[in-house]
């Protein structure tokens, strides 16, 4: 009985310290000191500059460039614009723009010092006001620079960066890095940005051999929230940030961000009301005495890699990541302690720890299954704006997860120590697996994970194992998983050997649970409760960041460390199932409820996409829709009478869907081609005022290679018959070049694109729980160019 007690006692606990933790500070007011970070004053930036969306190359964005220039010449930073264009290749895609980078220098009493640059982007996605992201980032560099002015003259410049067209594709830093005289003064990059709306701000990413960066990090934080496993994982994605240019042109600094409220990320309500202040000061507070150190003290200079992390609340450990091999001896030294106590008490056999190393494979592959299962069964299907149902209810998302995790964890613990129960283990571990593949096709990783886990079950749980025997095997197997990770990537190590180690002392301290008394079984609790609150931020972190319900495995995988002592029966007791399976019961209930009830509210509205697609050189046009169309905007597609199909463009790879629509007058996008005399093939762009970008497609049959824009070379090139699409945002002209085998063959078709609706009959009011995404409301004028002539041009 007691240990049903001192499992609640130590979830509920986890859970407390956890969520403590996690909530953000208040707001600090506008009449705070000078000297203090107050998120009452950064609000007034974020109110100026967050109302209304304003993508790279759009009036607004040049309208937030304007009060930045103002606000840096009040700030006595003497600013200026360097416009220049810029691009980056992504594949066969082409993402450029003419950007407008506003930077401003705070002089030091040494000019010729390696200056410090604080960091942001002014500019958003299109159709997202983007209050967080990143006019937050904006508005906090402004407060974080005018506090250290008003500390006193520091010892180098501090030099404000805030670029244009980062969400294109990271292209103001480029540009800077790139073409800017004073990148060369650059000495420390602290760049902030913003992932949602909410949450404390992260410093997750940083320059290799971040050592002296590290040990800066924790003296100088008002309140640290870091790890060496988020900072190894985000260097090895795909993604990047401004700071992953700097970092490429040899740059050294702190990344930082916060990523709750995943909703409003790229959103329509990404609002100044729905931001959390919160966030906004948590920013301040970690990025300003990092940042007023390194401006009147020295540099970090470069150091080896190190392990690091918060242990509880602000409590950080650092160490070098050789150092992993201490921990991973020491927790070997506890589990052995553990074991021989627990022999000496005659309650350890080594039959029960190869039950309860198979057990911790077991754990893995049935919690594995849960999670894959109960994620399919949501109906939510994967993908950026295909998550967002489980984004509007993500608190309920959440505690379906862990349902699924512990779920599998007391299941697991009951059949090992219950025994004799090799049928029911395979089944429930193969039908979960079986299940996942009920929901969205076949389900490779439910299968391969089934079908081990049921042959795990079959060669294991026969006979009954008793704790101490078997939580030692469980501790074996992530001793083992330590030593890999230690060998293959020792900064990641502390994921596994940190939560180990705890699990280590508990089963040192209670002779691996075969101890009885008051003491040990109260250390076990406060261990675990712990522990869980250190794997509650982890859990919630893979949540909110990836979609990957299998990453979820590894906190609960995890969790078993130190909740198996409380799981398991005592020796002479047998095993309860019937926990678990309410526990699995109440996944699968809220499951259902998200896959039943519909989650769009004003607060949380559905992302509608509407576009007018007319090609007025062969007379016709389409209603059109990037997202699959709901009640609203199959009414919008179907206005005309049309019957809604898909549409094919050369400048996207899916298929949108479409209805025919009457062609509104308009002109073919104002592109001109022509050969050279060398045989290159020019295109020459000149889009229309007001235009928010061209998009021109090419390809040939023999393929196309050696492009350069404005005369620049870029790495653009794409097999034979397949599509090269180059995407310009704003109405700056520009002009390409390409090679090809046949300059003449070259297929050209060009769309401009406008952000209003040309369709004579306007849009009808939008409900309120739906919200105009992206493009939504736009249109694109489609053309085609041959070589050789000019296309007609408005104007």
């Amino acid at each position: 009985m007691w240990k049903g007690l001192a499992l609640v006692i130590a979830l509920v606990a986890g859970f407390a310290i956890f969520y403590l933790g996690a909530v953000t500070p208040r707001p600090v007011a506008p009449d705070a000191p000078t000297e203090r970070f107050s998120a009452g004053r950064a609000m007034v930036d974020i109110r100026a500059m967050g109302a209304t969306p304003h993508p790279a190359g759009s009036p607004a964005d040049a309208r937030v460039r304007d009060h930045l220039v103002a606000r840096m010449t009040g700030l006595g930073l003497h600013p200026r614009v360097q416009r220049a264009a810029s691009f980056a290749v992504y594949g066969s895609e082409l993402e450029g723009a003419s950007v407008d980078n506003v930077i401003g220098i705070l002089p030091g009493r040494d000019p010729t010092a390696p200056a410090l640059v604080l960091m942001a982007h002014h500019d958003t996605v299109p159709g997202s006001p983007g209050a967080a992201d990143d006019t937050t980032g904006v508005a906090a560099a402004l407060e974080i620079v005018r506090a250290i002015h008003a500390r006193g003259v520091p010892a180098r410049d501090v030099m404000l960066v805030i670029t244009d067209g980062e969400e294109p594709g990271l292209l103001g830093a480029r540009a800077f890095f790139d073409q800017s005289p004073l990148a060369s003064h650059v000495g420390y990059v602290l760049n902030l940005e913003a992932r949602g709306g909410g949450g404390r701000a992260m410093m997750f990413e940083t320059a290799p051999r971040d050592g002296a960066d590290i040990a800066l990090f924790r003296r100088t934080a008002a309140a640290p929230n870091s790890n060496a496993l988020t900072v190894f994982v985000y260097r090895r994605l795909p993604n990047g940030t401004d700071f992953t240019i700097a970092v490429s042109h040899g740059k050294v600094g702190l990344n930082y961000a916060f990523i709750g409220r995943q909703f409003d990320y790229h959103s329509p309500s990404s609002t100044v009301r729905a931001l959390d202040k919160g966030s906004v000061q948590h920013m301040g507070d970690e990025v300003l005495p990092t940042a007023a150190a390194l401006a009147f003290g020295p540099l970090p200079g470069r150091a080896p890699d190190v392990v690091y992390g918060n242990l509880i609340g602000d409590l950080t450990a650092a160490y070098p990541a050789v150092f992993g091999w201490a921990v991973l001896a020491l927790a070997a030294v506890l589990i052995t302690v553990g074991a021989v106590r627990a022999r000496r008490r005659g309650a350890f056999a080594l039959a029960d720890v190869a039950r309860g190393t198979a057990a911790s494979l077991y754990v893995v592959a049935l919690c594995g299954t849960l999670l894959e299962l109960l994620r399919r069964a949501t109906g939510v299907p994967s993908g950026w704006t295909e998550y967002r149902p489980i984004l509007a209810q993500f608190p309920l998302f959440e505690v379906m997860m862990l349902a699924a995790a512990l779920g599998g964890l007391l299941a697991a613990a009951a059949f090992v120590e219950r025994g004799g129960v090799r049928a029911l283990a395979a089944v429930l571990v193969v039908v979960a697996g079986l299940a996942s593949s009920l929901f969205g096709g076949p389900n490779l990783a439910g299968l391969v994970l089934g079908g081990a886990g049921a042959v795990i079950a079959v060669l294991a749980f026969g006979a009954p194992a008793r704790l101490p025997g078997a939580w030692t095997g469980l501790l074996s197997v992530a001793l083992v998983a330590g030593v890999v990770i230690q060998a293959a990537a020792p900064t990641a190590g502390a994921a596994v050997a940190w939560p180990l180690s705890a699990a280590a002392l508990a089963s040192a301290l209670s002779a691996a649970g075969a101890d009885h008394r008051a003491l040990p079984r109260a250390a076990i609790i406060v261990i675990a409760a712990l522990t869980l609150a250190w794997l509650g931020t982890l859990f919630h972190g893979l949540l909110q960041g990836l979609d990957l319900a299998l990453l979820a495995v590894l906190p609960a995988w995890l969790a078993a460390l130190v909740l198996w002592p409380l799981a398991a029966p005592d020796e002479g007791e047998r095993a309860a199932l019937w926990p678990a399976a309410a526990v699995i019961l109440v996944g699968v209930a809220v499951a259902g409820a998200i896959r039943l009830h519909d989650p769009w509210t004003q607060r949380y509205p559905d992302a509608v996409e509407p576009l007018y697609v007319v090609e007025p050189g062969a007379r016709r046009a389409w209603r059109a829709s990037p997202l699959p169309p709901g009640p609203w905007t199959r009414s919008v597609l179907e206005a005309d009478g049309g019957r809604i199909g898909r549409l094919r463009l050369p400048f996207d790879r899916e298929l949108l869907w479409a209805a025919p629509a009457p062609a509104a007058p308009a002109d073919s996008p104002p592109v001109a081609a022509r050969i050279a005399a060398d045989g290159t093939l020019v295109v020459v762009a000149h889009p229309n005022p007001g235009a928010a970008g061209l998009w021109i497609a090419l390809r040939s049959p023999h393929g196309i290679t050696g492009v350069t824009v404005d005369g620049r070379p870029a790495d653009l090139a794409v097999q034979p018959g397949r599509w090269a699409c180059v995407k310009w945002s704003g109405s700056d002209g520009f002009s390409l070049r390409v090679r090809s085998a046949d300059p003449r063959a070259v297929e050209i078709v060009t769309g401009e694109l406008f952000d209003r609706w040309l369709n004579p009959e306007p849009l009808p009011p939008v409900p309120a729980s739906d919200q105009l995404w992206d493009l939504a409301g736009s249109s694109l004028v489609i053309g085609r160019v041959g070589v050789g002539a000019v296309s007609s041009a408005r104007g």
